[in-house]
């Protein structure tokens, strides 16, 4: 979440008499109905749901009237919350995991969708039909779709992880930007070596991000250009990749990781990874050291992560060819949330549930989650759909800005398609990016979601998981920073992991592929 939140840009309106409304589809009206939703609070950021523009106004158009629960710390206490005695008609924006749908699903917690969607969603309906992978990924082991998903099919936004690298610097020391691993290595030794700031100090970083990052934006992008990126940053956080026989297999246990893990521990040494990537730099300490001009590179979606005053330093990087010449982007499956909405068993009428939320997979009802309406927070200028003054100038930037009037553009997990990059980035007066290195061809021929696990293998799995992750962890701090020689302790860390269950865990995420794939 915390991408979505880094990167997001994104008055009242009169409407008709008390218990009419006007339905998203025409001109009708309708008697207002009710229906009861939970979801994450957000007030100590804008208004309650019940005050925000967008749901009012959404009350006029649909003839539905939402009693909005807002909870702090929802994901800690959904499952409590389960135990009630009456459970809202629907979690909304929650998180729920797949072993979590389909245990509270067989349990007869969660209704099963796919029949209501095929009834009641039109567009979305249409959506999985015309997109298979989509509805593979939101159907779970029992062939059940229990939620209905917040989709992204735009790779050049926040679906990627990227490397930012300082193009003031390589300017300032005659260098291109780099194509390959050998070209960061040599820019970054370069940067911590040759004062390309120009302050006559010796206080360059080369990459440099708060401490615990490494693994997951770093590591996982230079995966792709070591051979075990394919399947996308959903498997490899499950650390998993599809291989060249459409095979499911661990990235930590490859001898390609092992290769990385050597990358790594090269520029560690040379200090072209700055010596603070496990410990003691926190998000407002990087910034600041940003501010100073001392960062060299970093990875994340979105540019704005590093502070207004030094991103324009920076120019993306989407893959680099490894020792090898292979490339794959670090970008996520289109299904962004598989659980923006779940229907409980206690929904008066889940048909209407369905039919509300369905108006926001049509490019209408994106365009409305995201900017609201014309007129009333944004105007049409040259063609583009800009934000009004007030959200454009507010104190605490755009997104939170929009985040005053509507929903769709903070905390992600919404039940809608994003829209572009290019109309997101005009609301803003902004002009989207243009990456020309994340093509087809760079992108991995596979991007999994979540794989849909049975109750048994989700239970199996966590277990393993967990000690397999911590271990993993441990290693590659030791094994980056030094501290264990990679050549002579390989034998012993994947001996480690088997004892663990590695082989266990990678059985379950072969037969769940194949399941997928059949599904």
């Amino acid at each position: 979440m915390s991408m979505l939140l880094a990167s997001a840009l994104l008055v009242t309106a009169c409407g008709g008499k008390s218990g009419e409304a006007q339905n998203p589809k025409g001109n009708e009206t309708a008697d207002t109905n009710e229906i009861s939703l939970l979801r994450p609070s957000w007030n100590n950021l804008r208004p309650a749901s019940s005050d925000l523009w967008m749901w009012q106004e959404y009350e006029k158009m649909s003839g539905i009237k939402v009693n909005w629960e807002e909870l702090t710390d929802i994901g800690e206490k959904k499952n409590v919350i389960l135990t009630r005695g009456n459970l809202p008609d629907a979690f909304y924006q929650v998180d729920w995991s797949n072993g979590e749908l389909l245990k509270y699903g067989q349990q007869g917690l969660f209704l099963p969708l796919e029949d209501l969607i095929k009834e009641h969603a039109p567009n979305l309906q249409k959506y999985l039909e015309e997109n298979e992978d989509v509805r593979k990924g939101l159907t779970s082991a029992d062939g059940h779709i229990y939620a209905t998903p917040y989709l992204d099919p735009y790779p050049e936004g926040n679906r990627t992880i990227r490397l930012w690298i300082n193009k003031k610097w390589l300017d300032n020391l005659g260098m291109e930007v780099p194509k390959t691993t050998a070209e960061l290595e040599e820019a970054l030794n370069a940067f911590v070596t040759k004062d390309p700031n120009g302050n006559g100090v010796n206080d360059e970083q080369g990459w440099y991000m708060p401490s615990g990052s490494l693994g997951w934006t770093f590591e996982q992008m230079m995966m792709g250009s070591f051979g075990i990126g394919n399947g996308g940053r959903k498997a490899l956080g499950n650390f998993i990749y599809v291989d060249d026989n459409d095979e499911i297999q661990l990235t930590i246990t490859a001898d390609e990781y092992k290769e990385l893990l050597k990358y790594e521990n090269r520029m560690y040494k040379s200090g072209a990874i700055n010596k603070q990537a496990f410990s003691g730099v926190d998000y407002d300490k990087w910034t600041a050291d940003a501010a100073k001009d001392t960062v060299g590179a970093w990875n994340w979606a979105a540019i704005d992560y590093i502070g207004e005053s030094v991103k324009n330093d920076f120019v993306a990087i989407n893959v680099l060819a490894g020792p090898n010449g292979d490339t794959a982007s670090l970008t996520d499956s289109q299904v962004a949330g598989a659980s923006s909405l779940v229907v409980t068993k206690d929904a008066k009428d889940p048909g209407a549930i369905l039919k509300w939320v369905d108006y926001f997979y049509s490019e209408e009802g994106s365009v409305f989650g995201y900017l609201g309406k014309e007129g009333v927070t944004y105007n049409v200028e040259d063609g583009k759909k800009v934000y009004i003054d007030e959200i454009l100038n507010y104190k605490d930037g755009i997104g939170l800005g929009a985040f005053q009037y509507v929903d769709n553009v903070y905390g992600g997990y919404f039940p809608y398609i994003e829209l572009s990059p290019e109309v997101r980035a005009a609301a803003g007066r902004k002009e989207a990016p243009v990456y020309t290195d994340l093509t087809e061809e760079t992108l991995p021929s596979v991007m999994l979601p979540d794989l849909p696990a049975t109750i048994q293998e989700a239970n199996e799995s966590s277990s393993i998981i967990a000690d397999v992750g911590n271990y993993v962890g441990q290693m590659r701090v030791e094994f980056v920073t030094g501290t264990k020689d990679i050549d002579k302790e390989w034998d012993n860390y994947i001996a480690q992991l088997k004892k663990m269950g590695s082989d266990k865990y990678l059985e379950i995420k072969q037969a769940q592929y194949k399941r997928y794939k059949d599904s």
